[in-house]
C-alpha cells in the first residue's frame, strides 16, 4: 500500500494531544498513522471514525459519569441504544455482503464503547437475522426488513438447561401435524427449557428455535431450526403456550437480557421451518438435499461458526483495549530510579516490558488471524448460500470449523490472561472500576464458555488433525487443505527428525525460527496423540473412552499448538510480504518474532522432552531473544498503542487517555467534573 497523503492522515487520523506521552512518541521508529493506514486501509478507518463520531455526538450515548445504573435501566438503555445504532445505518446490508470485514468492524467498534450494546446488536442482526437469511428460503425473506427496522426483535435459541455443547441431544421437539400443516413445538420438562439465550429475557419478540423434527409415524430427522414468535411485538406479553423470562444478573454484560423459554404444545405454521437443510411437504414427507446426515447437521449449526469467529475478534479487541490502557499508564507512571531525585517510567523496567509487550504483540498477531479467518468464513458461507456442495467446499468447511473451534479458545484465553496481567501491571489504579480493566475482564470472561466451552471445542480441532493423519497413514490423498494450514504435515516424518540449530540469540530474533519449531511441535504432539489413542484402544477402551483419555497433555495441547502455529505463520507471512512499506518492516517483524517466541516459550518442556531442544543454551537463547525484542519494542510501545486505541470517549479510562494526563474529576484527579448526563 502506498504511503498516505497528508490529507488522508489529517482527515482520518488527527494528531494526538500533547502531554506526558509525547516523549515516547518522539522516540518511535515509525509513523503511527502510516501503520494504521497500512493495517486497516482508508475505508475501514473512515468507517471507524463515522461509528465513533456517531456515538460521541449522540446524547443517548453519553457516559454515566460514575454512577451505576439499575439492572432494569441498564437493559432499557442498551435496547434504546441498539435501536439508535440500527437507525444510524452505519453499515448498509449491501456493504456487509461486499465487504464482510465491515461487519466485524461495526461489532468491535460498538464493543469498544460497550460490549452489552455490541452483543445485543450482534445477536439481533447478525446471529438471528443471518440465521434466517442463510438457513431459510425465499418464503422467509419478508422478515429481513422487519429485523432491520426493529419491527421484530430476535434471539437464537439452541442451548437448554441440560444441554449446551452436546447440541445433538437437545430435547425440544417439533412434531408435524399434516391435518393442520403445523408443527407442534414442545418442551417435555424444565431440563429442555431454552436457557442463557441472549435478548430472550425481556426484549425478543421472535426466536430461531432449534428442536428435534418429527414427521408422522414418529420418525425423527434430527435437529432443525424454526422461526417462532415468542412475544407480542406491541405489548411484549408472551404468546399462548410460551413461558418466557429473564435468568437474572450476571457477572458482566448486564445490558443484555439473557432469558429462558418453555413451549407447551405451541403450534407454528409449516413455513416456520427454516428449510435450507431439510423441509417437510404439506403431506408430512421429509425431504433434504443432503445424503449425509452428519453433514446436514453440521450445516444446520453453521451459524455457530459465525458466532465463534466473531468472538475471536471480540477477544482481540478486549486485549487491545487492556494493553492500550496499561501501556499508556506504564509510560507515564514513574517509580524509583537511579537516584532518589530521579524517577523513571515503569515501562523502562524489564519486568514491565516482559509482562506487557508480548500481549501487545499478541494483539497484533491474533487480530490479523481473526480478520483472515472471518474473510474465509464469509467465502464459505457464500458458497453455502449458492448451494455449492463440491469437494473443495466440504473440505473448506471442515478446515474452517477446526480453525474456528481452536481460534476461540486461543483468543479468549490470551485475552483473559492479558487483561489480568494489565490489571496487575497498573497496580491499585488498575483495580479502580473507573479505569475499565475490571469491566474488560468480566466482559471477556464469557467468551471462554459461550458458543462452546473452550476445552470442548479444542476436541474438534484435534479430531480434525487426527482424522487427516489417519487417512494419510491408510494410503489416502496428500495432507493438504484449501487454506493450506495443514500442508506442512505432508513432510510429517521428516519434520520429526529436525532439531533446533539456531547458533545465536541474534538468529532467534526472526519469526522463522519459532515457526520451524512450531511445525516440529505440532508433528510431535500429533504423533503422541495418535499413539495415546491407539494405546487406549489396545487396552480395551472404546473409541469414546480412548478419545476422552487422550485429551489432557496430548490432544488438547495439539489443538492449541496448531492454532498458535497458524497465527504465527499467518502473521509472519503478512509482515514479510514485499508490499509492507520499508519504514514499517522492522517494527512489524519484531512484533511477529516476539509473539512467536513468547508463545513457543510456553512449550519449552515439550521441546526438551521430545528432543527438539538439547542442552541449556537452546532454552536460554529463546528467553534472551524475548527480552531483547521487548527492549527493542519498548520505545515503539506507545506509538503501537496509538494505532489500535480508540478515542478517549470510547476507551473511557482515565489512566489510558491519549494525552497521558488524568482528567479533572476522575478518582486520579478528584476535582468536581463537568460531564454530560444521560437524559
Amino acid at each position: 500500500m502506498a504511503a498516505p497523503s497528508e490529507g488522508d492522515a489529517a482527515s482520518l487520523l488527527p494528531d494526538l494531544p500533547g502531554g506526558p506521552l509525547q516523549a515516547y512518541r518522539a522516540r518511535a521508529s515509525f509513523c503511527w498513522k502510516e501503520l494504521a493506514l497500512f493495517l486497516e486501509g482508508e475505508d475501514t478507518l473512515r468507517l471507524k471514525k463515522s461509528i465513533f463520531s456517531a456515538l460521541e455526538d449522540d446524547p443517548l450515548f453519553a457516559r454515566s459519569c460514575g454512577h451505576e445504573l439499575s439492572l432494569e435501566k441498564h437493559r432499557e438503555l442498551t435496547f434504546l441504544r441498539c435501536k439508535r445504532v440500527l437507525g444510524h445505518a452505519l453499515v448498509r446490508v449491501e456493504d456487509m455482503v461486499q465487504n464482510p470485514l465491515s461487519v466485524l468492524t461495526l461489532v468491535t467498534c460498538l464493543g469498544t464503547y460497550d460490549w452489552s450494546l455490541a452483543q445485543k446488536f450482534l445477536l439481533h442482526l447478525l446471529v438471528f437475522g443471518f440465521a434466517i437469511y442463510k438457513s431459510g428460503s425465499e418464503r422467509h425473506l419478508e422478515y429481513l426488513p422487519k429485523i432491520l427496522n426493529m419491527e421484530i426483535f430476535g434471539c437464537f435459541a439452541v442451548t437448554e438447561v441440560s444441554h449446551g455443547s452436546n447440541a445433538k441431544a437437545i430435547r425440544t421437539t417439533a412434531h408435524y401435524d399434516p391435518a393442520t400443516e403445523e408443527f407442534i413445538l414442545h418442551s417435555p420438562d424444565f431440563e429442555a427449557a431454552k436457557f442463557w439465550v441472549g435478548n430472550m429475557g425481556k426484549t425478543a419478540t421472535h426466536a430461531v428455535v432449534f428442536a428435534q423434527l418429527y414427521t408422522p409415524g414418529g420418525h425423527c430427522h434430527g435437529l432443525h431450526s424454526f422461526l417462532v414468535q415468542i412475544r407480542n411485538p406491541k405489548t411484549l406479553l408472551p404468546m399462548p403456550g410460551v413461558m418466557v423470562g429473564d435468568i437474572g444478573k450476571k457477572l458482566g454484560l448486564n445490558g443484555v437480557d439473557n432469558g429462558f423459554a418453555m413451549f407447551h404444545k405451541v403450534r407454528i405454521p409449516r413455513q416456520a421451518l427454516l428449510n435450507q437443510t431439510g423441509d417437510v411437504t404439506p403431506e408430512g414427507t421429509y425431504v433434504t438435499p443432503f445424503k449425509d446426515a452428519k453433514r446436514r447437521f453440521g450445516v444446520s449449526l453453521n451459524n455457530l461458526s459465525i458466532g465463534r469467529a466473531t468472538i475471536v475478534a471480540m477477544s482481540v479487541m478486549n486485549l487491545k483495549l487492556a494493553v492500550s490502557i496499561a501501556l499508556r499508564f506504564s509510560a507515564t507512571r514513574r517509580q524509583f530510579g537511579p537516584t532518589d531525585e530521579e524517577e523513571v517510567p515503569v515501562l523502562e523496567y524489564q519486568t514491565q516490558q516482559w509482562r506487557l509487550l508480548p500481549y501487545l504483540a499478541a494483539a497484533y498477531a491474533v487480530d490479523h488471524f481473526s480478520k483472515w479467518l472471518f474473510l474465509n468464513l464469509a467465502e464459505f458461507q457464500q458458497g453455502l448460500i449458492g448451494t455449492d456442495r463440491g469437494t473443495r467446499q466440504a473440505e473448506l468447511g471442515r478446515e474452517i470449523h477446526a480453525l474456528v473451534s481452536g481460534g476461540k479458545p486461543l483468543a479468549s484465553w490470551t485475552a483473559q490472561r492479558g487483561i489480568q496481567e494489565c490489571r496487575e501491571a497498573c497496580g491499585g489504579h488498575g483495580y479502580l472500576a473507573v479505569n475499565r480493566l475490571g469491566d474488560l475482564r468480566n466482559e471477556n470472561d464469557p467468551n471462554c464458555t459461550y458458543e462452546g466451552d473452550n476445552n470442548v471445542l479444542l476436541q474438534q480441532t484435534s479430531g480434525y488433525l487426527l482424522g487427516l493423519l489417519e487417512l494419510r497413514l491408510q494410503g489416502g490423498a496428500r495432507l493438504e487443505s484449501p487454506l493450506g494450514t495443514v500442508d506442512f504435515l505432508e513432510a510429517y516424518p521428516d519434520i520429526l527428525d529436525q532439531r533446533f540449530s539456531c547458533p545465536s540469540v541474534t538468529g532467534c530474533l526472526q519469526s522463522s525460527v519459532p515457526l520451524a519449531a512450531y511445525e516440529w511441535l505440532v508433528c510431535y504432539l500429533l504423533r503422541e496423540s495418535v499413539q495415546k489413542v491407539n494405546q487406549e484402544k489396545r487396552s480395551g477402551s472404546s473409541d469414546f473412552e480412548a478419545r476422552n483419555n487422550s485429551q489432557v497433555y496430548r490432544c488438547r495441547s495439539l489443538a492449541l499448538a496448531f492454532l498458535e502455529l497458524t497465527v504465527v505463520r499467518r502473521f509472519h507471512e503478512y509482515v514479510h510480504q514485499p508490499s509492507v512499506p520499508p519504514p514499517l518492516r522492522a517494527v512489524l517483524q519484531r512484533l511477529s518474532a516476539l509473539y512467536a517466541l513468547w508463545s513457543l516459550n510456553q512449550h519449552t518442556a515439550l521441546l526438551y522432552r521430545g528432543g527438539y531442544f538439547s542442552g541449556e543454551q537452546a532454552g536460554k537463547m529463546i528467553e534472551n531473544a524475548i527480552l531483547d525484542l521487548c527492549a527493542q519494542l519498548k520505545d515503539d510501545a506507545v506509538a503501537l498503542v496509538d494505532v489500535i486505541a480508540p478515542p478517549d470517549f470510547i476507551l473511557d479510562s482515565p489512566i489510558g487517555r491519549a494525552d497521558g494526563e488524568p482528567p479533572l474529576g476522575s478518582p486520579i484527579c478528584p476535582v468536581a467534573p463537568s460531564c454530560r448526563t444521560i437524559s
